[in-house]
């Protein structure tokens, strides 16, 4: 990875903001709204800003949407995440620590559910919320259950962090995600993944306690 990874930049694409929630139809309320009418994704606190407010902000550029393939996935999430703890790994600062736990855990993802389920259970809490599947909003013990559905019926592959921005205690990333639907083993959809991750302290660990994850669909739904 070069310099490129402290490069400063805007969300990659437009097709990033025209979101509609995964796994579920394009016809939601907030598909193809631009960052300008954007509506909140989370309610809005002082300490949590509003959706508008969060891509408002400049983001931290690692790559360009043109560089990443579903093939060269893999390389790319370890990449970032060597780069990760080289930049990160003896910061105290929460943004810092925020990062480091994201980008380490794009590095050990892993396709198959069981060995998901091994990152995910020390990633988010137990009883943090997640909003993804059907836009129905979740208690993280409900979702992995509702992934096993899911992986059920696709195979997966996830692209590096794209993006990044942290503000508080939330982080907002970008990502590509393929799915290839067992079905149809000869189609991949290749959808623009955005994620508002808000971290919380979890029995002295930084754990995500609330995400909400919107995609453009990749034409699948």
């Amino acid at each position: 990875m070069t310099n490129s990874f402290k490069k400063l930049g805007v969300l990659l694409t437009t097709a990033a903001l025209g979101f509609s929630l995964v796994a579920c139809s394009s016809n939601t309320s907030e598909a193809g709204q631009s960052t300008t009418n954007a509506t909140v994704a989370t309610t809005a606190t002082a300490a949590t800003p509003t959706r508008a407010e969060i891509l408002a902000k400049p983001h931290e550029v690692i790559y360009e949407t043109g560089k990443v393939t579903k093939e060269n996935s893999e390389e790319l999430r370890l990449a970032s995440q060597k780069e990760a703890q080289k930049l990160y790994g003896d910061s105290k600062d929460l943004s810092d620590q925020i990062k480091l736990t994201l980008f380490d855990w794009w590095g050990n993802w892993k396709p198959d559910y069981e060995s998901w389920l091994k990152i995910a259970d020390g990633l988010y809490a137990q009883n943090g919320e997640i909003t993804a599947i059907g836009g129905q909003t979740q208690k993280y013990s409900d979702y992995r259950l509702a992934m096993k559905t899911q992986r059920d019926q696709v195979d997966m592959e996830m692209g590096p962090i794209m993006n990044i921005t942290v503000d508080g205690n939330t982080a907002t990333l970008v990502y590509h995600m393929y799915l290839t639907p067992k079905a149809a083993p000869d189609k991949t959809f290749d959808t623009i993944v955005t994620e508002y991750n808000t971290f919380g302290e979890v029995d002295g660990k930084l754990m995500v306690t609330d995400l909400h994850l919107y995609t453009d669909g990749g034409g699948m739904f």
